[in-house]
């Protein structure tokens, strides 16, 4: 069984710390002596090339569990990339019939210290049916040894971890209906970067994915599949998403780029989030994320 990396919060009232965890499989937390001296898992991946060799060592069922409590993995990356259009079949199940040659990942970014929640955390969504908010599951990479040009074929030495995410998306406030030209038509940010609209999980070590290229994509609204996919069906690959990012920004440790979605979202079956529904990811050998959703 494979365990992950959180940042967990121990103590009560003016004791309360944050510090990096192990969330074993079981979904206890340990804290190795390795990560003792990181306030946090952002703070740890800043030194990942020092306690990588450490953590492979680590049998987590060793260890004696800490009361704490889980938050965000990853607080905060200080850059969020998400990819869009990047999974052949939900690019057909959006209408588009035939794939450019030579078309390169579509990038965009969102906030993160609001955005992004943790596993079990609410997802909070305005009581207004024209937001129209739509579930996307997703893989995540999680950057532990930053570069910048990174050549495709050295990404996996990049690679820190995996995660499960979802790029909730308000499908009503995607296109804008007035705007003053059409290049600013489609607003990504004010659609996909609202408040607690990119849940993440926490960050399954890379070495424990035999192929992170052939993984199976689950997503669940309330116990009923929504999608199904793997990632397998990427348009653009793992290492050539880390590539093509590195040729855009300076990747950080702990940067995190979002790989896209699988065929499956709400908006084809005219279907949308509601107050009360659960959401859970699943992918094959990474701790899942399931989130409430909340109307506000």
């Amino acid at each position: 069984m494979t365990w992950s990396l959180v940042t967990c919060r121990t103590g009560d009232g003016s004791n309360r710390s944050e510090i990096a965890a192990i969330r074993r499989a079981d979904g206890r937390y340990v804290v190795p002596d390795v990560l003792r001296a990181f306030t946090g898992l952002t703070d740890a991946l800043d030194n990942w090339s020092q306690i990588e060799p450490e953590l492979r060592a680590i049998d987590p069922d060793t260890l004696e569990p800490v009361d704490a409590t889980e938050v965000l993995s990853v607080r905060y990356p200080r850059k969020l990339l998400c990819v869009g259009a990047n999974y052949r079949d939900h690019i057909a199940e959006m209408g588009v019939a035939d794939i450019p040659e030579g078309c390169e990942p579509f990038f965009f970014t969102v906030p993160t210290t609001t955005t992004m929640i943790g596993d079990g955390e609410p997802i909070t969504i305005p009581r207004d049916p024209a937001y129209r908010v739509d579930w996307e599951a997703e893989l995540a990479i999680v950057i532990g040894t930053g570069g910048r040009d990174i050549d495709a074929a050295d990404a996996g030495k990049h690679i820190a971890g995996y995660a499960c995410f979802n790029d909730v998306t308000a499908r009503g406030l995607l296109a804008r209906k007035v705007t003053i030209a059409p290049p600013f038509t489609w607003d990504w940010a004010g659609s996909k970067g609202l408040d607690t609209f990119c849940p993440m999980g926490p960050v399954t070590p890379a070495w424990q994915i035999e192929n992170a290229g052939d993984l199976e994509i689950r997503c669940t609204v309330n116990g009923v599949v929504k999608q199904k996919g793997s990632s397998a069906n990427l348009l653009h690959g793992i290492d050539d998403l880390v590539a093509a990012a590195s040729r855009r920004w300076t990747l950080e440790p702990g940067d995190v780029i979002a790989t896209g979605t699988p065929a499956g979202v709400g908006h084809t079956r005219g279907e949308q989030l509601t107050d009360g529904d659960l959401v859970r990811v699943d992918i094959t050998g990474l701790a899942p994320l399931a989130n409430p959703v909340v109307f506000r």
